[in-house]
């Protein structure tokens, strides 16, 4: 585990802010102990970042950002790329083997309708493998409980506002919630797990602030850009890996894997 964990990590630092490279390895962690059967969609798709890190070709990405897929389209990790919104898939029923959606659920307004057509372009013994962030994230963050403490509670809660308007997040349910929704859907979850330990979601939020530089070439290149040498890199690894290896007994975001009954 640890050779492949720090590849993920390692591929992450190469291509994304530390803040970034820290929480998405972890994702990439858990989705790769899980088989996924081909076809696989990828929901929320963006440029590709993930993919790319993760190392995994994906038969379709889908996104609602005709830039991001335009760079993705630059890469090798796509077969197909779709523009679409995630409430209404432009595929037939029972199309894909497999669908997998990081981080993007508490962007997208409406999950119910979202969950509805996944489970409709799904084939019979399909999986999905998602995560998700829950109310548990913003409460273990850095900044904002440490500003509540000292009695700046209109700061914390502007700077949810501020977080929330400028990464687009509508839907921060209770874990409780996701898994209800999903089996209310018709899933049949296989694992349910707690991800990103609240150390992971501190650190995250600890080097937001260093992430700026990265985010200039945005406007030109339609992705992030970082520049960090090899001895930056090995030192951050030094430091970091263990948080992102250690096996979370607690965590701010839910893993989800589930399957579409066979005789549904």
């Amino acid at each position: 585990m640890r050779v492949k964990t720090e590849e993920y990590f390692r591929r992450y630092l190469r291509i994304s802010p530390l803040c970034v490279a820290l929480w998405r390895s972890v994702e990439a962690k858990h989705l790769s102990k899980v088989k996924l059967n081909r076809p696989i969609l990828d929901i929320g798709c963006g440029w590709g970042e993930f993919a790319e890190a993760f190392g995994k070709k994906i038969d379709m990405g889908i996104d609602i950002a005709p830039r991001d897929l335009y760079v993705a389209s630059k890469g090798k990790m796509y077969k197909n790329l779709t523009l679409a919104d995630a409430r209404a898939l432009p595929f037939a029923d029972e199309s894909f083997g497999s669908i997998i959606s990081i981080s993007t659920f508490e962007h997208i307004p409406n999950e119910k309708k979202l969950l509805k057509e996944m489970y409709r372009v799904l084939k019979p013994n399909g999986v999905i493998a998602i995560t998700m962030e829950t109310e548990d994230v913003d409460k273990n963050t850095f900044y904002r409980p440490m500003l509540r403490k000292i009695g700046l509670s209109f700061l914390s809660d502007f700077l949810t506002w501020a977080y929330n308007t400028k990464f687009h997040r509508h839907n921060l349910p209770s874990k409780e919630k996701w898994l209800s929704d999903f089996k209310k859907t018709g899933f049949q979850i296989v694992q349910a797990r707690d991800i990103i330990s609240p150390t992971i979601t501190k650190l995250y939020d600890f080097f937001i602030l260093t992430a700026w530089p990265a985010q200039l070439f945005r406007p030109f290149i339609g992705k992030r850009k970082v520049f960090r040498p090899r001895f930056t890199e090995d030192l951050l690894v030094k430091i970091f890996l263990r948080y992102v290896e250690e096996d979370e007994k607690i965590g701010t975001n839910l893993f989800i894997v589930a399957k579409k009954p066979s005789s549904a």
